[in-house]
């Protein structure tokens, strides 16, 4: 099983939350794919898919908003979402609306949001999504 985490970040701080997902998949037996949002080019076998960016100017990230547009219809197929931002934090709900119209089921109700760098908390909360996509995947 792979779960797919694509991410953009500024700062690192978006990246570190990325990583602390794959760590959670990683521990719940399944492979977490990290990658950056330039270097995506399909979604291949994935049984889940996570999407973070940082927010700049109130959007997500230019690089992982091509990969939106882009995306097929994703028919039901686990995904979450996540990111980090310095004042406003609009890029992980744009996600997650983003995930839903294409037909995603999304885990968690909200996106995981960090303010500036991710607290440990924030972290755990990353890794537990991890677990709970690999959880969806094997259902």
């Amino acid at each position: 099983m792979k779960v797919m985490i694509v991410w953009e970040s500024t700062r690192g701080r978006t990246k570190a939350m990325a990583e602390a997902i794959s760590e959670g998949v990683t521990s719940a037996g399944a492979e977490g794919i990290l990658i950056e949002a330039k270097e995506f080019s399909e979604l291949g076998d994935a049984c889940a898919l996570v999407l973070g960016s940082s927010t700049r100017m109130k959007r997500v990230l230019p690089m992982l908003k091509r990969i939106m547009s882009e995306l097929p219809v994703l028919n039901g197929l686990p995904a979450g979402a996540f990111g980090s931002y310095g004042w406003s934090g609009e890029a992980p709900d744009e996600i997650a609306a983003k995930l839903t119209e294409l037909g995603a089921i999304l885990v968690d109700q909200k996106p995981i949001k960090a303010k500036d760098y991710p607290s440990d908390s924030i972290l755990e909360e990353c890794r537990g999504l991890g677990v709970r996509l690999v959880e969806k995947c094997s259902k």
